[in-house]
Formats: structure tokens, sequence, C-alpha cells
């Protein structure tokens, strides 16, 4: 019994030493020395959705420039646009419309005067005015070149080619207009300069073979008779292309 209140004794005393020890405060998170990562625990964070990149399918290109036909006295002016579509990593096949336009005014001096402060005034009148319009339709193939940011291209195209001709004798009252058409192909080499990642700027030379022609009964000869027009020529153009 004594033995057991000893030990009693002893347990006691050391548990009063020691409570000291125990009943001290727990960390303060803000005190110095004490980081949130001993209170907290982080995850790596997930990895951004990558961003998406809509694929180029093909191009679409506004263009204009100049045509000189052989067999024209003056250059004509064409707009445009063409449209290719991927059919391998560097060859597209398209579409492209064309409209050339030329005009050509014969005149002629109806009267000259001076006038009192000494400058000869000329008077002049249109005798004779002519007009073509042309408009080349076609399938067009392309074979690209890239050489790092610049993009050489050669190619062709093939299709039908509509003319239609005015020629208006304003000293006679007469009017004259045909229309025309045929087979005609081109062949073009070029060269496309970025603007950005979905933009380029054009600008190629070209060669359009063509002979048009029309059919139609003369009442005077009782013949029906065949007409035809060479529309040969070359040109060079430019324009703005934009991916789709």
């Amino acid at each position: 019994m004594r033995r057991t209140v000893g030990t009693l004794v002893f347990l006691l005393a050391a548990a009063g030493v020691s409570a000291p020890a125990f009943a001290g405060p727990f960390p303060d998170a803000s005190a110095p020395g004490w980081t949130r990562s001993d209170v907290r625990r982080y995850y790596p964070a997930p990895p951004p959705q990558p961003h998406y990149v809509h694929p180029i399918l093909g191009w679409i290109e506004m263009r204009g420039g100049f045509y000189d036909s052989q067999d024209a006295s003056s250059n004509d002016w064409t707009i445009g646009m063409k449209t290719t579509a991927h059919v391998a990593p560097n060859v597209l096949m398209g579409f492209s419309a064309d409209y050339q336009r030329r005009d050509d005014a014969g005149r002629e001096v109806t009267s000259q005067y001076v006038d009192p402060t000494g400058h000869v005034v000329t008077t002049t009148t249109t005798a004779v005015q002519n007009e073509s319009s042309l408009w080349p339709l076609m399938a067009t193939l392309e074979f690209h070149l890239p050489m790092g940011s610049l993009d050489p291209y050669v190619g062709g195209g093939a299709g039908w080619e509509f003319l239609n001709v005015q020629a208006y004798d304003y000293t006679r009252g007469f009017a004259y207009s045909a229309d025309y058409d045929g087979f005609g192909y081109q062949v073009f080499g070029g060269l496309r300069l970025p603007l950005g990642g979905r933009a380029k700027l054009s600008g190629e030379v070209f060669w359009n073979g063509a002979t048009v022609d029309r059919e139609f009964f003369d009442p005077y000869s009782g013949f029906y008779i065949e007409e035809n027009i060479s529309v040969d020529g070359f040109g060079g153009r430019g324009g703005l292309a934009f991916a789709f």
C-alpha cells in the first residue's frame, strides 16, 4: 500500500513539472518565420488549354492590273478574283473570273479660234468610239515553291472567254454591237509576300491565249458568216489574298 501511494505521488509530481510545456500556445501563422506552406498543401496547376489554330484550306484573292492585247492599239485594264483550295501541301486548284475593259475613241477637230486674250481655243467632237469587254472564266492549277517567308508559284488555267464589242459613229448615226466567245487559256507566275498569318500580298505576270468567234446569218448575201477575233496578249496584276 505504502509503495502504491509513493508511485502515485511520483506520477503527480512529474505531471506538474511537464504541464507548462504542454500548456504553451500553438505557433502563430502570422508570426515571423511561419509560412503558409507550413499550414496549406499546394497542388500543381493543370496545364493550359492548347490554342486552336484553324488550318488554312485555301485562299481568296482580289486583284487588278493591266492587259496588253496584241491586236489592240491601246492597253486594257483588268480586275477580278481567284479562289483556290489545297489538294496537296504545295498544290492548289481553283477558279478565276476576270473582267478586262478597253476604250478607244477617235476625235476630229470641228472648230478653232483665238479668244480676246490671245489663247487658241480648239473645239473637238467625238466621231467614233469603240469599246470592248472581255470575261475570261478559268479553272486553275498552281504549284507553289515556298522559300521561307516568300511564296513563289507558277500555274495555268483553261476555260471559256466571252467578248462584247461595241462601236458608235456619231457622224453617221451608226451603232454596232456583237458578242463573241471561245476557248481560252492562261499561264502565269508570281510571288506572294506575307502580311500576317492569314493574308498575303501577291503579284504576277500572265499570258492569255484565245480566239473568240461568232456565226450569224447575213440577209443581204443569204449566207452564214463566221467572224473571229484574237484576244492573245500579256499583262500583270497584283492583289490581296486572304486565307479561309
